[in-house]
């Protein structure tokens, strides 16, 4: 009979398993690991109240209980970024408080504004109004703010006189009409206070705008990364990284952004198969790193390829596998280079259809969009792999630990990432 290596090393992988009599997977553990980091006292682990230290911290001391080894000083590689902040934060019309994160955002880039404004409702049609520049200059000197409705972003010239309305604005309060809402970092501050406001909750014949916007920008604020790993028992100089992001959006004023999904869910995994792995070490070492900085594009990530670790140098870095968003899996699994690493995708593929793990596993091309992107621009093979299904809270207030409830696939997408990391190491 002529058996495929991939049959053959799955057939390894359960014998593997039974030998070992160790546990698989422990949803319940990755539920507490979610409850703990998206408590309200870690403050959606962003940039206000230090919340990123407290999560570092926390995975530090996660690491250590299980028993990786630290791969630097005490387990962090500390980095530094530019980072917009936004601690106060209140925004009313015609009396009417609206709630932050749900109603309203201020844009991650914002300045302060406080004051009471009469609202001038941009209409669509004037939006097409050549002179729309000199009518907002007179409407922001009569006391007015400039209502901004939805528009076609590819007209032209309605692009043409938004960004004239911006630089009439320019130091004033603007506000924009969204269809939703969704929120994000910013390492840099504009001079104007933008509010995005659901349409759905605006009046088009309101009166007056409120609004208090205290918006703090940091320079050199200092994050970290947290790096433990297990050594290989034949090759420990050579390296399999397991990683994902920590961070998350943070506050804005008394709205928590937790990330429950995005990506608590990616280190309640990690966390899960460090514990596998210091109980069944592998041919190869293996890194397990926590990366602060994704939200804010990728700073910590950046990092660490920019300066390795000297313990766990570039060259000898065989495979990448990052975690972010694993908490549904109802519709399977994307996995972004899939179509770069054709070999390495179709063997995770066999490993899935061979055990009925996931529904289907996508795969894209390269994408900057999570904590792999500078490994494979720096050669390194590496894997994306998010979960696909119902839950649908992104960037939002709504993204809780209430709201996500891990379910089997949470143990259907450990055992294919644990099957495919031993794949690797045979």
């Amino acid at each position: 009979m002529n058996i495929s290596f991939t049959k053959v090393t799955f057939i390894g992988c359960l014998v593997f398993g039974i030998l070992t009599n160790t546990f698989a997977q422990d949803r319940n553990q990755a539920e507490i690991v979610i409850d703990i980091l998206c408590s309200d006292s870690f403050a959606g682990r962003g940039y206000l109240q230090k919340g990123d230290e407290i999560a570092a911290n926390f995975i530090r001391t996660e690491f250590k209980k299980v028993g990786l080894k630290s791969a630097t000083k005490d387990y962090f590689q500390q980095f530094y970024l530019n980072v917009n902040t936004i601690p106060k934060s209140q925004f009313s019309i015609d009396g009417k408080q609206f709630k932050a994160g749900y109603d309203y955002l201020v844009s991650p880039s914002s300045n302060s504004g406080k004051g009471k404004f009469k609202v001038f409702y941009v209409s669509n049609k004037l939006l097409l109004d050549p002179s729309i520049d000199k009518k907002i200059k007179k409407a922001i000197r009569k006391g007015f703010v400039p209502v901004i409705p939805q528009y076609d972003s590819k007209n032209k010239n309605i692009v043409e006189n938004i960004a004239a309305i911006k630089e009439c604005n320019n130091g004033k309060v603007i506000v924009f009409l969204k269809d939703h809402l969704t929120w994000s970092v910013a390492r840099n501050q504009q001079d104007v206070c933008e509010i995005w406001l659901l349409d759905s909750v605006f009046d088009r014949f309101s009166n007056t705008i409120s609004l208090d916007v205290k918006s703090e920008f940091i320079e050199n604020y200092k994050s970290q990364n947290v790096i433990g790993y297990v050594p290989g028992t034949e090759n420990p100089d050579s390296f399999i990284m397991f990683c994902g992001h920590y961070d998350h959006l943070g506050k804005m004023g008394d709205a928590i952004f937790y990330g429950a999904n995005d990506n608590a869910s990616g280190i309640s995994i990690l966390l899960d198969m460090a514990k596998f792995f210091v109980s069944n070490p592998q041919k190869y070492s293996i890194v397990f790193v926590a990366f602060g900085g994704e939200e804010a594009g990728l700073v910590g990530s950046y990092n660490y390829v920019s300066n390795p670790p000297l313990s766990i140098p570039l060259n000898k870095t065989k495979f990448v596998f990052n975690m972010d968003l694993m908490g549904s899996g109802e519709s399977g699994a994307t996995i972004v280079n899939g179509s770069l690493f054709i070999k390495e995708f179709d063997e995770l593929v066999e490993i899935n259809n061979a055990n009925n793990y996931l529904p289907k596993i996508n795969k894209r091309g390269k994408a900057a969009n999570s904590d792999h992107y500078f490994f494979s621009e720096a050669g390194i093979p590496a894997f994306f792999i998010y979960l696909m299904g119902e839950y649908k809270h992104y960037h939002i207030p709504a993204d809780n630990a209430k709201n996500l409830k891990l379910g089997e696939y949470y143990d259907r997408s450990f055992l294919l990432i644990r099957d495919f990391i031993i794949y690797l190491n045979k």
